[in-house]
């Protein structure tokens, strides 16, 4: 406040008093006549605006000190500043954990107005209150990928950052790599416009919870999928004794294919199944098969001739293997 505001309120003061003390005389005078309440609803008007006045320059002071506190907090006093700061300390705070692929970009400001807009009128006098702007907002984008510990080091030193901020969004995506993740976070942070920050910025970091207090969850790394027991190995069965070769009847490779009664005398035609060779059964002339054993025409009825080998005899259709007896 300058010296003449100083010397302004006294004045008004002791000119309240002044024009209080003629009223009185002259209501006690009788001079004042019908004017008498109009007089005293000025006066109780003069002492309303003194007491405001004193009110507001007794407040005024620790506003002052809240706002410069938010102010020295801020990146800046300009759009251009806060989003050069802005890039710069949140890529500092990317490379200080160890993120690899970081990339930083910010958004365009946008504005917000006075929350006393509606107490000033739309006046020439009143228009720049009612249009000034309480702060602007700015944001930024983080994306990289590092491990677990990496991400949550970077949370951290970015919570623990002094200057204001306020995270939007926070996105963790496991990759391939195994043990890796990708991470994309959205910020915002706002500035007071023309009010700059001390000279030095904000002061230090200082973390409200100790990096220590996330070594449990580092150390589970609920991203990582455990990984499977191996399944116990079963014991061997062993194998089953192959089935026993059962030996080709010679009989059953041979088919008999006709019959022939007549001189100079019956005769049984046969051929092997595999290779088509042809022999004659003749009675009385045993025939020894290629595959083993001996073989005897004994008569023949018909299409059915009865054949003899070793001690046993039985009957044969013709069209069958010599194995295939007739019941």
């Amino acid at each position: 406040m300058n010296r003449g505001r100083r010397l302004l309120v006294p004045a008004i003061v002791v000119a309240v008093f002044l024009v209080a003390g003629l009223l009185g005389w002259l209501s006690g005078s009788g001079r004042l006549g019908d004017r008498r309440a109009e007089l005293e609803e000025r006066i109780a008007t003069y002492i309303n605006v003194l007491t405001t006045v004193r009110r507001e320059r007794e407040v005024r002071p620790g506003l002052d000190a809240r706002i410069g506190d938010v102010a020295d907090r801020t990146l800046g006093g300009d759009l251009e500043r806060v989003d050069s700061e802005l890039r710069r300390k949140l890529a500092t705070l990317g490379r200080d954990a160890g993120l690899d692929g970081l990339t930083v970009g910010t958004r365009r400001g946008s504005s917000v107005g006075t929350p006393a807009r509606r107490e000033f009128r739309r006046t020439a006098a009143e228009r720049s209150y009612r249009d000034e702007l309480d702060f602007v907002l700015v944001g930024a984008t983080v994306t990289g990928s590092g491990t677990l510990a990496q991400v949550v080091d970077f949370m951290h030193r970015l919570d623990a950052s002094p200057w204001i901020k306020r995270v939007e969004s926070v996105r963790l995506d496991p990759t391939r790599d195994k043990g890796r993740m990708a991470i994309g976070i959205g910020v915002t942070t706002l500035f007071l416009p023309g009010v700059d920050p001390v000279e030095g910025g904000p002061p230090e970091a200082a973390p409200r919870r100790p990096i220590e207090r996330y070594a449990r969850l580092v150390e589970r790394d609920p991203f990582v999928m455990p990984a499977r027991p191996k399944p116990k190995p079963q014991a061997s069965r062993p194998k089953p004794p192959p089935a026993p070769v059962r030996p080709v009847d010679p009989l059953s490779r041979w088919m008999l294919t006709g019959l022939v009664a007549g001189e100079p005398g019956d005769e049984a035609w046969c051929r092997h199944v595999d290779s088509g060779r042809t022999a004659t059964l003749l009675p009385g002339e045993p025939l020894a098969l290629p595959d083993g054993g001996t073989v005897l025409l004994v008569a023949i009825d018909g299409e059915v001739a009865t054949i003899a080998s070793g001690e046993e005899t039985w009957q044969v259709l013709v069209g069958s293997t010599l194995d295939q007896r007739l019941p």
